[in-house]
């Protein structure tokens, strides 16, 4: 089996249909930048986080040209590709529920609206950055997949780093102009669910 070709069948197939669905998404976006704003915070991670995750993506188009490839000729490794190809396609799905989740206060920019209000549904209330922690993982696996000495470094210690850093800042924004966000924040977790202990009484 030619496992190359199966696998960037999968990602340029995925890359397609993620790109469909985003488009109404694009246009929600764009309309809620035209409403009042409270306050969107000047800082290098507005944009640098963005422009990292931009480059991933190119990164991975060239990788399906095999820019970046390590060969493997193990039958087992590439298998475990062709999963890693498969887990890349679901995290990358699961981005867009998550942002679907956000609605129309779904945007790339850390802002704060006039009606802003607190999104506790779906992904968001175990978790309160999915749209970060899915973006991560998708490009994770997609450098695994290809194979790719250029994506999974960068994801693991650039990307990454980088959106531990906008989420900081994004919560002081939060929690300094939504009321109830410190209280959201301690019931929810940052990046997984928060594991709850049942006491039993004996």
């Amino acid at each position: 089996m030619n496992y190359d070709l199966l696998i960037n069948l999968i990602i340029i197939i995925n890359i397609v249909l993620t790109f469909s669905a985003n488009l109404p998404l694009a246009g929600q976006t764009f309309r809620k930048k035209l409403q009042p704003v409270l306050t969107k915070p000047k800082s290098y991670l507005q944009n640098v986080p963005k422009y990292i995750s931009s480059l991933i993506f190119l990164l991975i188009i060239a990788g399906l040209f095999g820019l970046g490839k390590i060969e493997i000729k193990d039958e087992l490794i590439q298998v475990i590709r062709t999963i890693f190809a498969g887990l890349y396609v679901l995290f990358s799905w699961l981005q867009i529920l998550a942002a679907k989740n956000l609605g129309e206060f779904y945007t790339q920019d850390i802002v704060i609206y006039k009606d802003h209000k607190l999104i506790d549904k779906g992904f968001y209330k175990i978790i309160r950055h999915p749209v970060y922690l899915t973006q991560i993982l998708q490009d994770l696996f997609a450098g695994l997949a290809l194979a790719n000495y250029l994506i999974i470094p960068l994801t693991l210690f650039i990307e990454f780093p980088l959106y531990v850093l906008r989420t900081n800042f994004e919560e002081k924004i939060l929690t300094k102009n939504l009321a109830e966000y410190k209280e959201y924040a301690n019931r929810t977790g940052k990046w997984f669910p928060k594991v709850r202990i049942l006491k039993t009484q004996i």
